[in-house]
């Protein structure tokens, strides 16, 4: 095993949360149905997963030294599926996905930073560490599983895969982007420091309905999600007086890489919304046209890790036990589209959810749509941040308030 290159920048953020315990994993799933009828076994997957390894870089290293700052990414020459890959003999969603984001990964051992469970019913939970990948990375993952199985000839179920040593790791987003914050966003940025429930819904007509606002799903969402919590916040409680959102930034656009990549290429969006207990068009319009200027612009959040000295431990450790930056945050994985490799296989039912619950947002509103054009809304919190009441109570007032903007 031979080391490919440091961690960087972002990925050490990702790394040190999880080697702290204050964050486990990313999942993205997705239904796998075969037109013939054929179930998911290991006959079929282990032949797709070989392929899929051997074209995604990422899938096939490990760290060294995640407690330190000299972290890098080192090189499994071989694989063992049947490490990786769990068939479970229920097609409970919701429990698979919870008992994912409660296992970290044990990155002493010499396996890869990903996982996968089937269920009864094909579903494929992958769950990998945030380190090598953002949210667009588990849609291409089961974009390349989904390719491969057009093509495969059941029967050869070996689990080991042998690395292709031409693949090659994308470098840090700091390596083909400049983060480097201006002063303005450093002096905001110190100013500020003193100042799974889900649901399905056909989203055709409501993102009709968005665009004919000049809004988009995601500002909509953010929108609707400000509206919800406010009328949730306490009556007669002037303190209260705005929020505090997140939402993901794919940096995808400033970095010029493929969405078919795995990566962790990533940033947020930080606003400050006024409580206000109504849904408002123009608000989302506005928020629409802020966040296609943050493809850009949020470089300089991931950019503000550059004033920790490499000092990210302490930092999160210094969090514990204060006020949280957020109180809900919205990761958007966009549309996954049908794919191009026409075979019997198609993936539906997609979900996609992540961790973060101890010093991130409070909230987490995970939006993913499949390729049937229904778009799946997962929530996750922390037990400790948030009444389970409380949030059952903003799921059904949120697709209360979704249905009626469905025309």
């Amino acid at each position: 095993m031979s080391p490919l290159r440091p961690v960087g920048l972002f990925e050490q953020y990702h790394q040190v949360r999880h080697f702290l315990g204050l964050d486990s994993c990313v999942v993205v799933s997705a239904r796998y149905v075969s037109a013939d009828g054929a179930s998911l076994n290991k006959e079929h997957l282990f032949p797709a997963l070989r392929k899929v390894v051997a074209t995604h870089r990422a899938l096939s290293v490990k760290l060294q030294g995640e407690n330190s700052r000299q972290s890098a990414f080192i090189n499994l020459e071989t694989i063992d599926l049947s490490l990786l890959a769990q068939f479970s003999d229920h097609d409970d969603l919701e429990t698979a996905i919870k008992g994912q984001l409660l296992r970290r990964f044990d990155t002493d051992s010499e396996l890869p930073l990903w996982r996968v469970e089937v269920l009864r019913d094909g579903t494929v939970v992958l769950a990998y560490h945030h380190v090598i990948g953002d949210g667009l990375s588990g849609v291409a993952f089961h974009q390349s599983l989904l390719a491969a199985l057009q093509d495969v000839i059941a029967g050869d179920d070996s689990s080991l895969v042998t690395v292709p040593q031409s693949l090659s790791l994308l470098p840090p987003m700091e390596a083909v982007t400049n983060l480097r914050p201006s002063i303005l966003k450093v002096i905001k940025e110190v100013l500020a420091l003193f100042l799974p429930t889900s649901w399905t819904a056909e989203m055709a007509s409501f993102a009709a309905t968005c665009r004919s606002h000049g809004a988009t799903l995601t500002s909509a969402f953010y929108v609707l999600a400000v509206a919800t919590i406010s009328r949730l916040v306490p009556p007669n409680t002037p303190q209260y007086k705005t929020l505090s959102a997140f939402v993901a930034v794919s940096m995808r656009t400033a970095t010029a890489a493929p969405a078919d990549v795995m990566c962790d290429y990533v940033a947020a969006h930080h606003t400050y919304p006024a409580v206000h207990p109504a849904f408002q068009w123009p608000a989302a319009a506005l928020y629409a046209a802020e966040l296609q200027r943050q493809k850009y612009a949020a470089r300089e959040e991931v950019g503000m890790l550059y004033l920790l000295f490499g000092n990210v431990a302490p930092f999160f450790r210094g969090m514990l036990g204060k006020k949280r930056g957020g109180t809900f945050e919205i990761s958007n994985a966009g549309r996954v589209p049908a794919g191009k490799h026409v075979g019997p296989w198609r993936i539906e039912r997609m979900v996609f959810a992540q961790s973060d619950l101890v010093v991130g947002a409070a909230l987490k509103i995970n939006v993913i749509g499949d390729p049937t054009g229904a778009v799946n809304i997962a929530l996750t919190w922390g037990k400790d941040a948030i009444d389970e009441a409380l949030v059952e109570s903003f799921a059904a007032q949120f697709q209360d308030g979704l249905r009626a903007l469905i025309v």
